[in-house]
């Protein structure tokens, strides 16, 4: 294929799986010869992502910060792309797609791509662009919504760079007091209620107090507005077992380390899939206490489908999830059996490479499709409604 420019629109700056997504496709682009630069809009406080994607080779463009209006992240996305001679415009997730849709993509002048990895189906995207989505079970919704061109490609997975005996595991573990003969549980996510997130973390801290088994620790690594209320929850669980099991030591730019010295890595997307990728067993969370171990068998597809999610029936049972974890802890050839599937499995399906290629497929065939003003004024009426009438309305009726 040949050479494009692409800027590519970060949802935003966190160390979420979406954006190491994003930088992970560009520079897997940049390595095969194109010519992309991100850019995202500002946050209050540490933008970690800058510097993992300085660490590859790429720079982000931060266009103010959080409270920066719309129109002026618009029209400093639009003197980006002019001074880059941006070909093709690759937005992620929905604040993306709409800036993209207002600002250089307006009258179809330049094509949009946007990419979608949530789990539920959102109104208020583009229906004449071409949609990416990260999740098979949300095709039908997309064409229901209205979409005319919607692709699966689901979220890569750097296999060569997570992966097992590349990092030093035993360093986190003494780093963080972990005997060798203890059995170590770490989820690496983004503290938020988003996705129920950090109610997946909260769970697993009180299944480790319904184990009351003194070779097993928990660390979650991660940071968001649920910090400070998972600290105070590990530390009642630390009291009551009248030792250090849970340990929650904040964000970490390369959680990789923490992957490696796991014994059983919990969590849910990008996280999960990493962590099959470093030959781990892997327990799923979701929403409503959807906790489950990923093995071969009928979750396999589901779990897939999903990107690695699930959705409980709301009982939140600590208990079934202990349960659970003591099938694999009292268990360490199941637990290598299902590492080695694991690994081969996310290689098989989600490598980086393979997800980029797609990517490039979709690029050539979007550059090459003529007629992008009629598609755009096609999506006026509806995204007019969704970014200015909807919002003044909620607005005027004190919601």
């Amino acid at each position: 294929m040949r050479s494009v420019r692409v800027l590519v629109h970060l949802n935003n700056l966190a160390l979420g799986g979406a954006q190491l997504n994003a930088v992970d496709i560009a520079r897997t682009l940049r390595d095969r010869g194109h010519d992309p630069v991100l850019f995202a809009q500002g946050v209050d406080g540490p933008a970690p992502l800058v510097e993992v994607a300085a660490g590859h080779g790429l720079d982000v463009v931060v266009a103010g910060g959080p409270d920066t209006p719309h129109s002026e992240v618009r029209r400093r996305l639009g003197r980006l792309a002019t001074e880059h001679g941006s070909q093709l415009l690759h937005a992620w997730e929905v604040r993306a797609a709409r800036n993209s849709y207002f600002g250089p993509g307006r009258y179809g002048r330049i094509p949009v791509v946007t990419t979608f990895y949530g789990i539920r189906m959102l109104r208020g995207l583009p229906r004449h662009q071409p949609l990416v989505l990260g999740l098979g079970a949300l095709l039908g919704d997309g064409r229901a919504f209205g979409h005319r061109d919607v692709s699966l490609i689901e979220p890569p997975v750097n296999t060569a760079t997570d992966a097992p005996g590349l990092v030093d595991g035993t360093a986190f573990r003494r780093q963080h007091g972990i005997g060798d003969e203890e059995l170590l549980l770490a989820i690496v996510t983004r503290l938020v209620p988003a996705l129920e997130k950090d109610a997946g973390a909260e769970l697993t801290v009180d299944a480790v107090r319904q184990l009351d088994d003194p070779r097993v620790r928990l660390v979650i690594v991660g940071t968001g507005p649920s910090l400070e209320s998972l600290r105070a929850r590990a530390a009642a669980v630390n009291e009551a077992l009248g030792r250090p099991a849970v340990l929650v030591p904040g964000q970490l730019a390369d959680p990789r380390p923490a992957y490696q010295g796991a014994d059983i890595v919990l969590g849910m997307g990008g996280s999960a899939l990493r962590g099959l990728a470093f030959g781990k067993p892997v327990v799923v969370h979701g929403a409503a206490g959807y906790a489950a171990v990923h093995e071969p068998g009928p979750l396999v597809e589901p779990h897939a489908s999903r990107c690695m999610y699930g959705f409980g029936d709301g009982s939140r049972s600590p208990e079934a999830l202990a349960a659970q974890l003591r099938g694999l802890l009292d268990d360490p050839a199941r637990r290598a059996e299902l590492g080695a599937w694991g690994r081969e499995w996310v290689v098989g399906r989600f490598s980086l490479e393979s997800v980029t290629g797609a990517f490039e497929e979709l690029y050539a065939r979007v550059l090459a499709r003529p007629g992008r003003t009629v598609g755009w004024l096609k999506d006026l009426e509806q995204m007019t409604r969704y970014e200015f009438t909807k919002p003044t309305a909620l607005r005027l009726l004190g919601r």
